[in-house]
């Protein structure tokens, strides 16, 4: 029996896991072949800014960290390609996955959003295009090419400021006037253009490549054609969350002010768990962990 298992080996689960190894016996099991989730898979040259304690890091770094010091702690177990597929309780929490079945007396649920696809702009022979992107794997693809960037969140204006170091030119296109996103981040970058608010109507393609987007301006109707090398689509990604038959609201699982869910001695934390006022960024899946603490002795 282990004292915690936890479900996801993102950056909350595996801090997480860090954080009450010191005297408790810890089981991580994570569904991909792969540690942390989301930023692995889709953001690993992201620049992460918002961790107390840490100025500014790239996202495959601080995963790199937390990987090799979860496997180097004699008192971490790491499951991966391993998903599991019921939490059950009878007195001590048994945890049914693809391979094993495992019992402990606590798990903390720490899936953030789940196995999930892009969300795609939704137009004619989008998928036929090679340089229509929705994630990015090496930054420097995108070196001194033009580039879209479509989208009104953080994720977009982050990437809009990290393509406009190594690009002359980057445009992002939002369909409404106000960002969703902080922002200040790209507000004094010389070489952002910034067009809201429109949306793309139209690929003009050639070769399996499209050589324009039509965009248009959703007040008055009036349509561009912006010639570009690259597109990075930031709709966001059209999650596919296992609740594990758990209490939900809006693709999360619900809990309480000690992020209690609806079984005992079963926790959520980071981008899954719903609350009010929850924030989906690293920062508040950390302070969760640190009250998440003093609950879990």
């Amino acid at each position: 029996m282990f004292d915690i298992i936890v479900i996801g080996g993102g950056p909350i689960g595996l801090n997480a896991a860090l954080e009450f190894s010191n005297d408790k016996q810890i089981l991580i099991i994570e569904a991909e072949d792969f540690l942390g989730g989301q930023i692995t898979r889709l953001y690993p040259e992201k620049e992460i800014v918002d961790i107390d304690g840490i100025p500014s890091i790239i996202a495959k770094d601080y995963i790199s960290d937390l990987v090799k010091k979860c496997e180097q702690n004699p008192n971490i177990t790491i499951n991966s390609n391993e998903k599991v597929t019921a939490i059950k309780s009878n007195g001590t929490i048994q945890i049914e996955t693809t391979k094993s079945t495992y019992q402990a007396k606590y798990v903390i649920i720490a899936v953030g959003l789940g196995s999930s696809s892009p969300r795609p702009m939704g137009l004619e022979n989008e998928d036929k295009c090679h340089n229509i992107l929705y994630s990015l794997k090496d930054l420097s693809t995108l070196k001194d090419k033009d580039v879209l960037v479509l989208g009104g969140g953080d994720s977009a204006l982050d990437w809009t400021k990290e393509i406009s170091k190594i690009s002359e030119y980057v445009t992002i296109i939002h369909r409404r006037r106000e960002f969703r996103g902080n922002f200040e981040t790209i507000k004094d970058i010389r070489n952002v253009i910034v067009k809201t608010p429109y949306i793309p109507i139209k690929i003009n393609m050639s070769n399996s490549l499209l050589e324009s987007l039509v965009i248009r301006n959703v007040e008055t109707n009036n349509e561009e054609i912006l010639c570009v090398d690259y597109v990075f689509v930031n709709y966001g990604n059209i999650p596919l969350v296992n609740t594990f038959g758990l209490e939900t609201i809006n693709n999360g699982i619900v809990v309480n002010g000690h992020y209690q869910t609806s079984l005992k001695n079963v926790f959520a934390i980071g981008d899954v768990a719903r609350y009010e006022n929850k924030k989906f960024r690293i920062q508040p899946g950390l302070n969760e962990i640190k009250i998440l603490k003093e609950i879990i002795k």
